[in-house]
């Protein structure tokens, strides 16, 4: 089975590609037991694309970054034909009073005439009708005004940048011109349209220690100097906080991950983590300079986009037995005071994790 070591970009702090425009993640490319598709990511103005590994797509777009209440809409279709397209519609309640002013059932207008009350969906989200859909996609492609209103607010919709995304989407799922599409519509055959692509299957291994505990003088003698000696990996750490007690859990009988405290901003933190075998006869293996939690063989990060917190970025990676492979990650959509914790899950990468 070939080794991985890869660090995923969004969350590097040694890399220069960061976050793009909504929080959309850029993810390396990395050599792992199971190779996993690249998502596609597309932005334009108020709208997002990203349509993960499995080839799931999802279309969110927001009022303009000067509206507020601002409201949000997301937009999801699996890949294949015929396959059905759900919406989703969420108003700012970022402190969480809505349900207390009594707000009623949000109305979708267009050009300033009702188009009927949305349903409920979920605490906190809403959805159109087939009916009410239809009518918003003719206004996007008309640059109609769209807005929701309920008993409290006007919340003002932006279509800006929807043609793109919208048309990107059917690109994407191999639907343009075919009957099938979403937003450009024709005759052409079905055949092109892409199926959707399984998730890959990581096999979750047992590990020795759930959790990690601070290391002994006679471990940290042994392998803080050993890490330090990879001056490629630590340089950009903090130095204090590289002088904090290290920590470690046990994998198996041969291998351990090692747990270094690296960087802290003002509202996020991350440590590297580090494979070792026990007796540091191999030099150890970089998992990520990014995570902030290790439970049960899964290494987590999560990252406010701002201090807020209306915005988050995650990564998870599970042992499989050799190695810490990417088993997720995602973001919650653009930070626009919709929700505290962020508006949607948008996942960059799926996976379907059984345990040996």
């Amino acid at each position: 089975m070939t080794q991985r070591k890869c660090i995923p970009a969004l969350f590097s702090k040694l890399s220069t590609r960061l976050i793009l425009p909504g929080l959309a993640l850029v993810i390396s490319q990395c050599v792992q037991a199971t190779q996993i598709t690249e998502a596609v990511n597309f932005t334009h103005k108020d709208w997002d694309l990203t349509c993960d590994n499995t080839l799931i797509c999802r279309a969110a777009g927001y009022s303009s970054d000067d509206t507020y209440p601002a409201a949000t809409v997301l937009i999801t279709r699996e890949a294949g034909v015929s396959t059905p397209i759900t919406n989703q519609v969420m108003l700012a309640d970022y402190e969480g009073e809505a349900a207390q002013k009594n707000p009623g059932a949000p109305v979708l207008l267009i050009g300033q005439k009702s188009q009927g009350s949305l349903l409920a969906e979920s605490e906190g989200s809403w959805k159109m009708s087939e009916a009410q859909f239809s009518a918003f996609k003719q206004a996007l492609q008309r640059d109609t005004t769209i807005s929701f209103k309920d008993n409290s607010n006007e919340f003002v919709f932006s279509g800006a940048g929807s043609n793109a995304v919208l048309l990107k989407m059917d690109d994407v799922q191999g639907r343009i011109d075919t009957p099938d599409a979403l937003f450009k519509k024709g005759t052409a055959n079905e055949a092109g349209i892409k199926p959707a692509i399984e998730a890959p299957v990581i096999v979750k291994a047992p590990v020795t220690d759930a959790q990690s505990r601070d290391m002994t003088v006679q471990e940290t003698a042994l392998i803080k100097s050993r890490i330090l000696e990879l001056k490629s990996t630590t340089t950009d750490c903090d130095e204090e906080l590289l002088a904090e007690t290290w920590q470690i859990a046990s994998l198996n009988s041969e291998q351990s991950l090692v747990s270094v405290p690296c960087w802290r901003a003002a509202y996020n933190s991350g440590d590297m983590y580090f494979v070792i075998h026990n007796n540091m006869s191999v030099p150890p293996e970089l998992v990520t300079d990014s995570a902030t939690d290790y439970q049960d063989g899964l290494l987590s990060f999560s990252m406010k986009g701002r201090g807020l917190g209306d915005c988050w970025s995650y990564q998870q990676w599970v042992w499989d037995g050799q190695q810490f492979v990417v088993s997720s990650s995602g973001d919650t959509g653009r930070c626009r005071l919709i929700q505290a914790g962020g508006a949607w899950d948008i996942p960059q990468i799926v996976t379907r994790i059984v345990t040996r």
